[in-house]
Order: structure tokens, then sequence, then C-alpha cells
């Protein structure tokens, strides 16, 4: 299947659009005003050591600390600056190879997501268009997707050729066919870099970066490498001649494929992405039999809900749901890549009383996965129809790319009710009680609080009035936080709510 990769570029940031057949499965972003740190190479100080959990905390100038797990060390392989002089003893544990200020070459295999800093590894790696290098190891591997055994060690032989001693090697699937000059060229370009890199770490100054990843759109084309394109759009001058220039040795039919947009219509409207886009931040997904999917996200887990919504089907119930049920799992496929979902994920599919059905849903799903890059692992449907799967994620999400927390729920998705506010509105009261007695006060609130207290709440403020003798007003008021007052005295002017707060809920701050 060709995808088309659609490429919008503005003052503030990059947006690249994978299209399969017109839908969108892939959206890559990058602003300018934020630092994107996967394939960075920095010179890192041990802050803290932690052998409870066989890890480290690592300063690597960022703001938070970078986390390096023992299993992501390579510390047995001897240093970088001595690579001519015998290897070190495998260290067994984090303590045995580092200590509380030692300096350290990290990469960063994860971003920092949410409170948590970037991950880290000193696995030192190269991607290029055909291979991955990797120094310091002497490992030549070849991707699984290279089926032919005689042309995996076509691979091999070819590479070993031009592989130095000492270096480790991963052959790309996009080496499959190509001739020995080709990946030639591409190790070459490598191992210079990687010399480079050497040289400018012993330069620099701690907690510092030594190398920084290529461009989003260039380290995005060369991970597509193996990819069929369709056709390469882009609307920006400065960023069509940027690709132009990578693939014009590497790929020229690529080059030829490469389209440099200028009509008025906005490139993502014009090809229907941004209504995509909409789409993939909502929490409901229709399915065209009118079945639907619901997706939430916790810290930990993602659930995803599968309904039968308005498809009800005629007489056979089993097939109706079956029916469903596959159209989900492609549907949750194609959400799982476009939201770059990750961590645990438990798909709650319709029930099933046959287990052919059941089978058929599950292999439909794992079919619908081999498109996505990041190979999701799934495990048997359960007989309640439950999925169970992992997804491995190097960046933020698209949700959590595109937007935060809310500051009134604090992510909850709910807010009080009416008929709670007015209860703590009147608990409120009774603690205040002789304080306010006789004086002008005001509830400034939500309007959608303040109708309900002129309405069905009209007793509660009748009784306060009453009660405590005040001359009680209502106003409407758009405080930030929905399940928010405000009382203040009017004779001064004075915010009084703290004086008698009963929880944090009336907080302004």
């Amino acid at each position: 299947m060709a995808t088309d990769i659609i490429i919008n570029t503005t003052s503030h940031e990059t947006r690249i659009a994978l299209m399969e057949e017109g839908k969108l499965v892939e959206l890559w972003l990058e602003r300018t005003a934020e630092q994107r740190m996967v394939g960075d190479i920095y010179k890192g100080r041990v802050e803290k050591v932690l052998p409870g959990l066989q890890a480290a905390f690592v300063d690597i100038g960022f703001g938070k600390s970078g986390f390096l797990a023992f299993s992501d060390t390579a510390f047995d392989l001897g240093d970088f600056e001595t690579e001519d002089g015998p290897k070190a003893k495998p260290a067994r544990r984090i303590e045995d190879a580092l200590k509380n200020g030692q300096e350290v070459m990290v990469q960063v295999s994860k971003e920092p997501i949410g409170s948590k800093g970037p991950r880290l590894t000193s696995h030192v790696s190269f991607a290029g268009r055909f291979c991955v290098l990797v120094p310091n190891e002497e490992r030549v591997g070849v991707s699984r997707r290279v089926e032919d055994r005689a042309e995996r060690r076509r691979l091999k032989e070819e590479f070993l050729k031009h592989l130095p001693q000492g270096y480790g090697l991963v052959i790309r699937t996009a080496a499959e066919g190509e001739d020995e000059k080709g990946f030639g060229r591409d190790l070459k370009i490598l191992l210079k870099t990687w010399q480079q890199v050497k040289r400018d770490y012993r330069k620099a100054k701690i907690s510092s970066r030594v190398y920084s990843e290529p461009p989003m759109v260039i380290s995005f084309l060369r991970e597509l490498a193996a990819m069929e394109i369709g056709s390469l759009v882009v609307d920006d001058k400065r960023t069509h001649d940027q690709i132009a220039e990578y693939v014009k040795n590497l790929d020229p039919a690529l080059k030829k494929r490469l389209l440099l947009y200028r009509e008025d219509i906005p490139l993502f409207e014009a090809y229907d992405i941004e209504a995509q886009i909409e789409k993939a931040l909502q929490q409901k997904v229709w399915l065209k039999s009118g079945g639907r999917i619901v997706i939430e996200q916790t810290e930990a887990l993602v659930t995803i809900d599968v309904n039968s919504g308005r498809y009800t089907g005629k007489r056979d119930a089993e097939g109706t749901i079956t029916r469903v049920n596959i159209e989900a799992a492609r549907e949750v496929a194609r959400q799982l890549r476009l939201r770059d979902i990750g961590g645990i994920i438990v798909i709650d599919f319709i029930d099933m009383d046959r287990e052919a059905n059941r089978r058929k849903v599950l292999a439909e799903l794992k079919e619908a996965l081999k498109d996505d890059r990041s190979k999701p692992k799934v495990y048997e449907i359960s007989p309640l129809g439950l999925v169970e799967m992992s997804r491995k994620r190097v960046r933020p999400s698209l949700w959590q790319a595109f937007s935060h927390s809310c500051p009134t729920c604090h992510g909850t998705g709910r807010v009080l009710s009416p008929e709670t506010m007015a209860a703590r509105l009147e608990r409120w009261f009774l603690q205040a009680d002789r304080n306010i007695r006789n004086r002008r006060l005001e509830v400034s609130a939500h309007p959608l609080f303040i109708d309900y207290l002129e309405r069905q709440g009209r007793k509660l403020a009748d009784d306060v009035k009453k009660r405590y003798k005040v001359d009680l007003r209502l106003k409407r008021d758009n405080l930030d936080n929905v399940s928010q007052f405000k009382i203040t005295d009017i004779a001064n002017g004075r915010d009084i709510t703290r004086e008698f707060s009963v929880d944090r809920w009336v907080d302004l701050d």
C-alpha cells in the first residue's frame, strides 16, 4: 500500500501526516519552542545512583534529570576513549558501574513525558537509511522483515566488507535489494559522524549536548526508507529544498515524487487532515456501521470500549456483533498509530458466544497492526471479550502534544454537580454562622450554578436569608473553576470565602 506524506510548515511548528487510502494514520509534530531529544547525545553527570532500582539519574542540562536503567548501560564494553586498550570487566550491578558525580556519554531513547524526564541509554547508536551503527559492539543483525535467507546472508557479507573491527550493526529493511555501493556510502557517513562525536565529547562541558539528530523531516524520511511512498507534498520552500537535497543521491526516484504545494487552500485542509486531527482528539470514534469505540487514557493504562451504538442488525445477533467487532479492530489499530498510544492497552470488544468469532476478531486486529512500526504485542482474547496488548511509544501521544489537563476538573473529566455545590455552599454558611449575621453578602459563581440557585435551589437561598438575616445577592461570574464559588462582603468589597472555607473546591488558587 502506497503512503502519501503531507508536510505542513509554519513559523512555529512542522506537522507531518501519513495518509493511507485518504485516511490519516500517523501524525508527527515538532514545535519551534519545544526541544526534540530522541537520538541526541549528551555528556552527562551522574546525579544519583539508585541501587534499589538498579538505575541512576543523570544530569544532561535539560532541567529534568534523565533516567538510566542498568539494563540500558554498556559499561562492560570499555570506555570509548580508551577503546584500543583492554575492555573493562562486566559490571554486575549499577553501583559497580557508576558513581555519583561521574561523567558518562548517554543518548536519549525516549522523550520526557509529563513529569518524567527523558529515558537514557549508554548503548549509543546512529541510524542511517540502510543500517544502524552501534559503536563498541561487534554483533551484526538483520531486520526480521527481510525474510529471504539468501538475501540476509548477502547483506551481512556485503556490510562486513565496509565495517571496521569493534563496531556493531543492525541492517534495516530498506537495505533489501540494494547494491553494495549504496549502503557502503551510508555506513561511511555514520562512521564519520561517530568520529566527530568522540572529538566533540572530549571538548564538551559536563551536562551538555554533543550531538543532535537531523531535523524531524529528515529523520522521519530516514525511518520510512523501506516504505512505499506515493507522493511527498510540502507547502514550505525551505523544507522542500531541504528534502530535495537529502534525497538527491539517496533516492532519486523519490525526488521526482516531491511536490511543492502553492495553492490558496491550506494544505491540511485540502487533504481533509485538519478534520481528522479534530476527531482524533475526541474520546468517541464512530464507525461506518453505526457502532463506536470509546478511548479512555490514564497515566499507566488505556482502555478502549467497543459498543454497537446505532447498529442493531436485523436477525443474527452474533453475526451483527462480530461485524461490529471486526470493523472496530481495524479502527482501533489505526487510532493506536494515529494517537501514538503507548503502554498497557485493554480493548473491551462486545461479547461473542462463539470461539471461532473471537479468533476471527483477534486475527483481524493482529493483521491491522502489521503496519504499525512500533510492533505492538497482542495477547489472546478472554472469554469476556477483553484483549490485552502493549505498545511502545518514544514521544508524547497526540493528546499530550495537543492538549493539557483541565484546570477545573484536574483531568478527571467531571465537575461538581449543582446539587453538590449547593450542599457545600450551605455548609459554608453553617460554619460562618454568627460571623455573617445582618450583613450584605454576594455569592459569585458560574452561571450554571446561579441558574440552579434561582430555580431548583431557591429554597436554599431563602433559608439562608431567613436564618442568618443576611441580604443575599447572586451574581453570575465565569470563574476559572466551574466547581467554585466566591462570597464577598458588599459593605467593604472584601472576599471572605477563605475565612470559612469548607474544602479545596472553594479556594480561589
